[in-house]
């Protein structure tokens, strides 16, 4: 399969205008080949030199895990396209991402930078952030995203920009700077619609930070806060009774971990079906922490 790296002015030399699919053989693998005679058995009147339906095919064909058929589908997609926008080449990526092929989706996502870095930085420092644990990389697009609306707070992929960051600098143990940045969403979303409002896991985050910072007694008063407006926050509860246990409060912080226990039990979890979340905790966490502080 060609590399995604040759420009679409050299696809387009290749085979833009072509009447047949068959005079794209030279960049199709036999498989691919067969693939695309096979759709046009079952659907004669596909699209084949609409570059869009194409590239659409490949998407299908990567959802389906046919994952080198659907790429070549999509490069020659691509090349058969007068023009194509920055968002498109990110909508392309994400199947991609989901199956394991990184180096594809990620070429796809720095060609959709380089045409509309505004749109696609939204979802590209995300994905950084949460799928490819590249902290430095993720904070760098998420500043950059957060730089084309220095007077509104962004929430890319339903997220604060923030609180974002603030992960991002917590993973690269910044903990000053993680904290100065969950404060600002919290004061932010605080004074705008109510602290009631702020994503509960960023008291858990600031808490954690703080308790990195060593200041202990405010990381206990943002675990409170989280308890707070979510009782049943089983990571705001675990959290805190690792930092009591820690400051010597074992009967304390044995009650706060055997309550993170039952609310596990009950189905209480902060959870994602493609990706582990920083604040995540499990079973063989909690029962750890009892073992070693509790019994």
């Amino acid at each position: 399969m060609r590399n995604y790296s040759l420009t679409v002015a050299l696809l387009l030399s290749l085979i833009f205008g072509c009447k047949s699919h068959e005079t794209d053989d030279e960049m199709l693998s036999q498989e691919t080949k067969d693939y695309l005679d096979t759709v046009l058995s079952y659907v004669d009147s596909f699209p084949v030199n609409d570059g869009s339906a194409l590239a659409n095919l490949g998407y299908r064909a990567i959802y389906y895990g046919r994952n080198e058929i659907g790429n070549e589908l999509i490069q020659l997609g691509i090349s058969k396209m007068d023009s194509i926008t920055g968002d498109q080449l990110r909508g392309l990526s994400v199947q991609n991402t989901k199956n394991g092929n990184y180096r594809q989706a990620i070429e796809l996502l720095e060609e959709g930078m380089k045409l509309d870095p505004e749109t696609v930085s939204r979802y590209y420092g995300w994905l950084l952030l949460y799928y490819y644990r590249d902290y430095e990389k993720a904070l760098e697009i998420l500043e950059l995203h957060d730089s084309y609306t220095p007077d509104f707070n962004d929430a890319p992929m339903g997220e604060d920009i923030h609180y974002l960051k603030g992960l991002a600098h917590f993973q690269l143990m910044h903990y000053e700077k993680a904290n100065s940045e969950f404060d600002t969403y919290i004061s932010h979303l605080g004074n705008t619609h109510g602290e009631d409002f702020v994503d509960v896991y960023t008291f858990v985050q600031k808490g954690r930070s703080l308790a990195q910072l060593n200041r202990k007694e405010e990381a206990l008063a943002a675990y409170d806060k989280a308890i707070l407006y979510a009782p049943s926050c089983t990571e705001a509860f675990y959290f805190k009774g690792l930092l009591l246990a820690e400051m010597g409060q074992i009967d304390f912080a044995c009650i706060l971990l055997n309550t993170a226990k039952t609310l596990l039990a009950k189905g209480s979890k902060s959870s994602d079906n493609y990706v582990e979340y920083f604040h995540e905790i499990y079973w063989q966490d909690i029962d750890e922490a009892i073992k070693k502080f509790c019994e």
